[in-house]
């Protein structure tokens, strides 16, 4: 079990019957995703030293200098202090582990999707999934609001109709 300090309080990342990580754990990530809004890389190089950090704490080289909307995923989560796969770096490769339920990822239907659970985008043509982002809360209005890294080479907040999101998983124990 990982304890984290959030204010004064200590909360255990345990898993909660289903599997899924505890509530507070998926806030604590959304809530560190949250204060990186504004993060830019340098220029359209996919690199910065704050990004460079992030691929790092994956167990990953650099260079290169890679997308990184995976990296900002993994780091929300280490923050909160559960360690996902750093094949979070490859949201295509990702996407199958989500499918199978490996990784430390369980599929979940897009109308399932709660704050902290990771969204997957299709922007390629010949990837299953080419973008991850966090979700800001449960879908509206046909709508999910989402927090992103690598979206206009910066941390973002984004409104996205929900028909372009082709998978969701939440974070498993």
């Amino acid at each position: 079990m990982v304890l984290l300090a959030i204010g004064a309080t200590l909360v255990a990342a345990a898993p909660t019957a289903g599997g899924a990580v505890a509530g507070a754990t998926r806030e604590a990530a959304v809530r560190w995703a949250l204060s990186q809004v504004g993060t830019h890389e340098r220029g359209t190089t996919n690199c910065s030293p704050k990004i460079d950090r992030w691929v790092r704490n994956m167990g990953l080289g650099v260079p290169p200098c890679r997308v990184w909307c995976g990296a900002f995923v993994h780091e929300a989560y280490l923050q909160a202090g559960v360690r996902l796969s750093a094949r979070l770096i490859d949201p295509d490769r990702t996407y199958g582990d989500a499918v199978a339920g490996r990784r430390g990822l369980k599929r979940i239907a897009i109308s399932q999707i709660r704050r902290g659970d990771i969204v997957f985008y299709a922007f390629r043509r010949d990837k299953r999934a080419s973008h991850l982002a966090l979700a800001r809360g449960r879908p509206s209005g046909g709508a999910l609001d989402t927090v992103e890294g690598n979206t206009s080479h910066a941390v973002r907040l984004e409104r996205r109709g929900l028909q372009y999101a082709v998978l969701a998983a939440r974070v498993v124990g």
